[in-house]
């Protein structure tokens, strides 16, 4: 096993009392990312589940259809929201940066790479995934500061 393969095997998040691996971390908001526009889908997510996300919905989306999935929702574009306004500016992060904006508002992979101008293969393996990485940073300082 490599260095790096190890490091992050090594890496875990805590959460609410689970430990999970960044990498599930990345492809629960990847996945919720992709189904932004589909509360039902959102409020299925295992990241529907936590904690903050549950108490958002009590708190403040009670009175809506699906509030866990209204409350993911929110808590994903703000995350996004913070991501570009802090980050987009960097040469080294913006096209990760167009990559998740992009993203957000519901375009796939081949469509963003195209966009780009750049191929799929390349926008996946190098901007998705810091893209990926940056929002679900986000999401879990926002998660974890405010249980």
């Amino acid at each position: 096993m490599t260095t790096r393969a190890n490091t992050k095997t090594q890496h875990q998040e805590h959460l609410e009392g689970d430990v999970t691996s960044l990498d599930v971390w990345q492809q629960r908001v990847e996945h919720a990312l992709r189904h932004l526009g589909d509360r039902s889908v959102l409020n299925r997510s295992p990241l529907a589940r936590l904690t903050y996300v549950e108490r958002l919905a009590t708190e403040r989306y009670s009175g809506h259809l699906l509030p866990k999935g209204l409350a993911l929702h929110d808590l994903l574009v703000r995350g996004v929201e913070k991501v570009l306004t802090e980050l987009s500016d960097e040469p080294a992060l913006a096209k990760a940066c167009t990559y998740l904006k992009l993203l957000a508002t519901g375009l796939a992979c081949r469509e963003i790479s195209t966009r780009l101008g750049l191929s799929r293969e390349h926008t996946s393996r190098v901007y998705r995934k810091k893209a990926i990485e940056l929002i679900t940073e986000e999401f879990l300082s926002i998660v974890n500061t405010r249980r």
